[in-house]
């Protein structure tokens, strides 16, 4: 619900106050690939019955479903994590791209996975965030 509210504001945005800029939405969103809010973001639309709706047990489901017009992709893809702290590993960092308007031309290699658990977990010596940085370079279509 609450990328769904994201997207509904920077829709105003992008369409009322400044119409035709393309999009580039990133940041931590704390779901993995596999969860509602990533299948919403990139297909623009989560069904009614979708299990995420009751992932806080049958008595908090909340049915509906949501759709975006945004032609949306992560520019860094799915990496296995960016995330890699202690009980946890998982890709929870995106760029989204407006793929009407841009491409990406390069994505800068993440980490090796030895260089992550050197120290076990993230933060470390060497990584002092539990976040690993993506970063791409885009182009214009």
């Amino acid at each position: 619900i609450q990328m769904a509210v994201a997207l509904a504001h920077i829709r105003h945005v992008s369409c009322d106050l400044y119409p035709g800029i393309p999009v580039i939405f990133c940041g931590d969103f704390n779901s993995t690939p596999s969860t509602g809010m990533y299948h919403f973001v990139i297909n623009g639309s989560i069904p009614e019955d979708h299990e995420d709706w009751a992932s806080n047990g049958e008595e908090e489901r909340c049915n509906m479903s949501l759709a975006h017009f945004f032609k949306l992709k992560s520019a860094c893809g799915e990496p296995a994590y960016t995330n890699y702290v202690g009980g946890f590993h998982g890709c929870l960092d995106y760029i989204f791209i407006d793929l009407n308007a841009l491409e990406v031309e390069q994505v800068i290699p993440l980490p090796s996975h030895e260089e992550v658990t050197t120290h076990q977990a993230l933060p470390s010596v060497s990584h002092p965030s539990d976040h690993i940085a993506l970063v791409c370079d885009l182009k214009w279509k």
